[in-house]
């Protein structure tokens, strides 16, 4: 597949500063970045929480283009990255970006991403000749589309569940959802409205537009709401707005009101005396016009994700197509008996998923795509009748924009999937955007023949994922087709770059392997301790530092000579100085701006920016009062040269991170929270081969598919006889050992077995070649063996910790499990 030459370009400029540690960023920027991409963090139910990486290139693209190289039109992007970019000028008055996203690779993360960064650097008042704002608008093309980024949006659900704000910021996010035309005055720092595009068209052009009526439904009573004249009014009020748009292909391209709604906001900010829009992010899969030859991606893409990376990186399901194989075409005009085939097909594949998921509890969804209403109501009664599967029948215009009778149903059913009685749904055509609900696993699209179909459209009702990426399940989405779509299908993969598979329909379906307790083995069950305390970091603790604490009568004030920079020019051959002159280096002689610059320094490498403060009169006290041998006086001009000077800048700078580190590094007293029990474990899928284990009260354990070496350890301990127990702990599993890395980062750690013998547990740490060479080796086995003591202490039970890498296994596998572990730990 063609890459886009600019998104291209700055991928690689980004991955270039990213490695460098994100020069020339602000101090509100740096935080943020390392809290988003440094930092562990757990979600309420334990599980670790990664930004994957479309999402952490795609904001990082964003702070590099707009806050480092500070441009902020299409002008500047092109000559700036020297790209050929083809766009009307008249057009280019604000900073655009566009992100093409494939659909399910989390473009609502990242816009939540940019509106912390662009609000933070607004409310610390950051100062680089960048705009910030807390004012914000995202646009929805229809009513399916908001309410799934209302559920996200509404009452800051989004921020509360993911871990996109410090912590030490927490009490200062404020950001007050409006939704629509609500009349909900402004009450909070941070405003964000939520409106589908419709509502910002201008009133008078309504009868134009009735296509786009039916995905309104009923008009909002003006008893209960704001004009859309008056929320409108609204959005012009705000100089410094952000406009985010959802599904952006139709601002380009098909949709020119909503293009000419976003030019009224701005020129209504500007007749009003401001600068006009902050800015506008356009986040689209489908980011183009024209297809085929014709085809042109839009000019301002920064950041490009297509599905054949997402389906690479497990972030969506991974699509199969399934050949039906010597079908003979039904000789009738009846739709239902022409495509009983394909029908039939989807079906058994459903049947397969239901009896597989089964042991999990989730719902897999058939979804049918017919060419017409009345095919899709044939196909439904079809469906109930002939199968007794409950379906829905979502009926759209030419369009794919669904009509305003279904429309409500088709929205309580996106809601509700999960629990509600549909096990299939059919729809004319492939629906407009934002109803690509997670539980489909199969589509059966019935087109007809001259239909000309992208791949990424079709697959894309069914690409997001059931479970979070990164879980050892590889989902799968299986298209059901007919060989006469073969070479289409073909030649779509390949312009693609699609890595999907085409086998025979008989053969596309493979069983994921589920863990889960089997309840006649509870005789095998374990209780784990889950303690508190330990080692913790608290930033805010920064205000406790006592300047008396750090070194003092560092440097003897009269001894420190600035030295003398010299650029001199010889002569190659005779080494005669030709030329000789002094040099500046880079200081200020004002000490307010010294002082703030060591202030931001300190707290960057301290991971802690919000605390500026806090700091600042802290180092102005031991500048004053403690680091020379004697009291400066900050009016002579020399005293400011002298703290420009290179190793007293360092000097001041390791004193202070060296103290914060260890005030922030807290270790609490351990404390039993809970026993918890691994029969509470619910069941879970995943494609990683898995071995039939005895002395475990699961039905099967899991190992990687990289080695064999877990397997071999729980084949060890199934025939040792001292063995009462073990489990291989599992995701959500405790427990969580906490450590500090190298750079002072709060760490936990996860040993991958637990073993019962008769009179005592231990904690097993299983590893292959090159685990003992890693840095964190040291502190996970201190803080690990820590832990094991704590529990002993608190339970009276006998833990301990061993690390059994695998060449010390396969030297001692003869002997007994307890010999094992004192061989293994000699």
């Amino acid at each position: 597949m063609a890459q886009i030459p600019l998104a291209e370009t700055i991928r690689q400029a980004v991955a270039a500063w990213r490695e460098k540690d994100y020069p020339e960023v602000s101090p509100v920027t740096r935080r943020l970045l390392e809290f988003w991409f440094v930092e562990e963090h757990l979600l309420a139910d334990g599980t670790e929480f990664h930004l994957w990486r479309a999402q952490r290139e795609a904001i990082e693209g964003l702070i590099y283009v707009y806050e480092v190289c500070r441009y902020h039109n299409l002008y500047e992007l092109a000559k700036g990255f020297n790209a050929s970019l083809t766009f009307d000028p008249t057009t280019d008055n604000w900073p655009k970006y566009c992100f093409k996203m494939a659909t399910g690779s989390g473009k609502t993360f990242v816009m939540a991403l940019a509106i912390v960064w662009q609000y933070f650097n607004w409310f610390l008042r950051t100062e680089n000749d960048c705009r910030y704002t807390s004012k914000f608008v995202l646009i929805a093309p229809n009513l399916i589309v908001l309410d799934r980024l209302d559920e996200a949006f509404a009452d800051a659900t989004i921020f509360r569940q993911f871990p996109f704000v410090p912590p030490e910021w927490e009490a200062d996010f404020e950001l007050q959802r409006i939704l629509q035309s609500q009349i909900t005055p402004p009450t909070s720092r941070g405003i964000l409205y939520l409106t589908n595009v419709q509502q910002l068209y201008e009133a008078a052009e309504q009868k134009d537009i009735n296509a786009l009526d039916e995905a309104l439904g009923p008009p909002v009573s003006k008893s209960a709401s704001m004009s859309r004249a008056d929320l409108q009014e609204a959005l012009r009020q705000h100089d410094n707005l952000l406009v985010l748009n959802d599904e952006a292909h139709h601002v380009h391209s098909d949709d020119l009101e909503w293009t000419r709604s976003i030019d009224g906001l701005h020129q209504g900010c500007v007749d009003r005396g401001g600068k006009g829009l902050l800015g506008q992010l356009d986040f689209s899969a489908t980011p183009y016009v024209g297809s085929g030859d014709r085809k042109r991606y839009f000019p301002h893409i920064i950041h490009d994700y297509p599905l054949a990376a997402a389906i690479r990186d497990q972030v969506v399901k991974r699509p199969k197509i399934g050949e039906i194989e010597h079908a003979a075409e039904p000789l009738t005009r009846d739709f239902v008996r022409r495509n009983q085939l394909q029908i039939d097909t989807g079906v058994e594949i459903l049947c397969r998923f239901q009896k597989d998921f089964r042991k999990s509890g989730r719902k897999p969804v058939l979804f049918i795509m017919a060419d017409h209403t009345r095919n899709a109501d044939r196909v439904g009664k079809y469906l109930e009748q002939s199968h007794g599967l409950k379906t829905l029948v979502i009926h759209t215009d030419k369009a794919g924009v669904i009509t305003k009778k279904d429309l409500e149903r088709a929205r309580r059913a996106a809601r509700s999937i999960d629990t509600n009685e549909y096990q299939a749904i059919v729809s004319v055509m492939m629906l407009k955007e934002g109803w690509d609900v997670r539980n489909v696993c199969v589509i059966v699209p019935l087109r007809s023949y001259q239909s000309a179909i992208l791949a990424e459209q079709t697959l894309g009702r069914g690409l997001r994922r059931m479970s979070p990426a990164g879980v050892e399940w590889d989902e799968k989405l299986i298209v059901i087709d007919h060989p006469r779509f073969r070479d289409l299908w073909k030649a779509e993969i390949a312009n693609e770059d699609l890595d999907i598979e085409i086998t025979e329909a008989k053969r596309v379906y493979e069983p994921s392997n589920v863990v889960r307790v089997d309840p006649k083995k509870l005789q095998y069950d374990l209780s784990i301790p889950v303690l508190s305390g330990g080692i913790t970091r608290d930033v805010r603790r920064i205000a406790d530092l006592d300047v008396a604490s750090l070194p003092a009568d560092l440097f003897r004030f009269d001894e420190i000579e600035i030295p003398t920079v010299m650029y001199r020019e010889k002569d190659l051959l005779t080494q005669k100085v030709d030329l000789e002159r002094e040099l500046r280096f880079d200081y200020t002689d004002r000490y307010d701006v010294y002082l703030s610059a060591m202030t931001k320094a300190i707290l960057v490498r301290c991971a802690a920016s919000a605390h500026f403060a806090d700091l600042l009169p802290k180092i102005r006290e031991y500048v004053e009062r403690r680091l020379f041998d004697c009291r400066i006086d900050l009016n002579d001009g020399e005293v400011v040269r002298k703290l420009n000077h290179l190793p007293i800048r360092e000097r001041i700078r390791d004193a202070f991170v060296d103290a914060i580190l260890r005030l922030q590094v807290v270790e609490e007293p351990y404390e039993l929270v809970e026993r918890f029990q691994v029969s509470r474990m619910q069941p879970f899928h995943t494609s990683e081969p898995v071995y039939k284990a005895k002395r475990t009260v699961f039905e099967v354990l899991p190992y990687p598919r990289r080695s064999e070496y877990e397997k071999a350890f729980m084949q060890y301990l199934d025939d040792q006889k001292e063995v009462k127990a073990f489990t291989k702990v599992l995701p959500r599993m405790p427990p969580r050992i906490p450590y500090h890395d190298a750079r002072g980062y709060l760490r936990h750690y996860t040993p991958d077995f637990l073993v019962k013998v008769s009179d005592s547990f231990h904690v097993i740490e299983t590893k292959g070649v090159g685990w003992n060479e890693q840095t964190s080796v040291q502190a996970k086995t201190e803080a690990a063996i820590q832990w094991c003591a704590k529990v002993s202490e608190l339970m009276g039970e006998q833990w301990s910790f061993a690390k059994l890498v695998e060449a010390d296994f396969n030297r001692f596998r003869t002997l007994s499990f307890s010999r094992l572990i004192d061989a293994a730990c000699d």
